[in-house]
């Protein structure tokens, strides 16, 4: 077993390195985002936090802030680049141990391929962080609900959409209660200091600001544009609006975006379903592990294909969820969620040469542009080939699900 460690470490620092190299070379671009919160962070003081990335909420941008104020008082403000990329290796790192820890090879492996799969964007933004903090709750939710429902909390008030993933932690009804009420204390805190520090506008910016996007080039709801734009670039124009995200207009795009907010709206409405479902069935169940690992997989890549946007690291919401998974379920589920994320690795090898290797050629048509758009479109149909995967799952491991006896009579006869 320590041999095993060893080597899956000695893999984890060779991987990691690979993709620091690259972000410092070859792929320096994606770098940007991290650029842009200096830069923000620079003009706290004269726009406020109400000015400064209202696309954020207020932990996010606090959770950004820290490393950059501590930088400044010691004179060395212009190591922040470096020092969230180093933050982002320690997330890793620690995501790792944890998952030595469960005693299983399987996530271990998947998760060495993850980062290097998805390339320098797993560093060159801060998706890492709810991500793991999801996987975390999910690998302590059978033995520390209420720390489960601490980081479940936490990973939502850094970004907004883990909180779709909340419903699902509290479904097995031996932690229900105590998930529920340390959840609720750490939103309260959160949402106190959200409004304290930055006020009730500051609290729903990011969703005002979701609700003015348009339909940004690698969505889902944006492939069918993507194609017609390869066929007739003239009649399409790609992008660059405030909200900081190549978008795509021209010929049904209207239509496009109405579709994406009507497939929101019913995968929300499956959701909604299956929640109940579990809440019920989880009732007086013996183990709700498996149920709890697709029901969360399910609601993470049902916002990601439904969205009217799309960015590369949105995998990093569901790549340590996967892993997490591999470490809990049970023998016979694991090889349909291990073939998942198998599945799951290809898309994000395939997101990394989107983004940003071939990304120029879905901005601006050239010779490449059309294989750049086959590229697109596999990932994406793979990704939709997941969500309905994961669906299916829930609606699977529910139905196996084992109900504790609670009749004497049957109590005795499975004795």
């Amino acid at each position: 077993m320590t041999a095993d460690r060893t080597r899956a470490w000695v893999l984890w620092g060779v991987t990691r390195l690979i993709v620091v190299l690259l972000l410092r070379g070859a792929e320096h671009g994606a770098i940007l985002d991290v650029h842009y919160y200096a830069e923000s962070l620079a003009g706290l003081g004269e726009h406020g936090l109400a000015g400064t990335m209202p696309e954020y909420p207020v932990p996010a941008l606090l959770v950004l802030a820290a490393p950059y104020g501590l930088l400044h008082v010691l004179g060395l403000g212009g190591l922040y680049v470096g020092s969230i990329v180093t933050l982002a290796l320690a997330l890793d790192a620690w995501f790792l141990a944890m998952l030595l820890r469960t005693g299983r090879s399987t996530p271990v492996w998947a998760w060495l391929a993850a980062t290097p799969a998805l390339g320098v964007i797993s560093y060159a933004r801060f998706d890492l962080l709810p991500g793991v903090l999801v996987a975390a709750a999910l690998l302590g939710l059978a033995g520390a609900p209420r720390r489960a429902g601490v980081l479940g909390v936490l990973a939502t008030g850094v970004k907004y959409s883990p909180g779709l993933v909340l419903p699902g932690l509290a479904a097995p009804a031996a932690g229900r209660a105590r998930v529920i009420l340390s959840g609720a204390v750490a939103g309260i805190v959160l949402i106190g200091v959200s409004v304290a520090v930055g006020g009730w506008d500051r609290l729903l910016s990011p969703l005002r600001y979701q609700e003015d996007r348009g339909l940004q080039i690698e969505s889902i709801s944006a492939t069918p544009a993507m194609i017609r734009w390869a066929f007739s670039p003239d009649d399409y124009r790609v992008f660059y609006p405030s909200s900081k995200a190549w978008e795509i207009h021209g010929p049904g795009t209207d239509v496009l975006l109405l579709a994406s907010g009507v497939a929101s709206g019913l995968l929300l409405v499956g959701l909604i379903g299956l929640w109940a479902w579990a809440w019920r069935r989880l009732r007086d169940a013996d183990d709700g592990v498996t149920v709890v690992v697709w029901l969360t997989l399910a609601a993470v890549s049902a916002f990601i294909v439904s969205g009217k946007v799309l960015s590369p690291q949105y995998l990093l919401w569901v790549l340590p969820v996967a892993c997490a998974g591999l470490a809990l379920v049970g023998e016979r589920d694991r090889r349909g969620l291990a073939r998942w994320t198998a599945v799951l690795l290809v898309v994000a090898a395939l997101t990394h040469l989107i983004f940003p290797l071939g990304y120029s050629y879905l901005l601006a048509h050239s010779a490449r542009s059309d294989v750049m758009i086959v590229v697109l479109v596999v990932r994406n149909l793979l990704l939709v080939g997941l969500c309905v995967t994961a669906f299916a799952a829930t609606v699977r491991s529910l139905r196996a699900v084992r109900r504790r006896p609670t009749d004497p009579v049957a109590t005795r006869a499975s004795a």
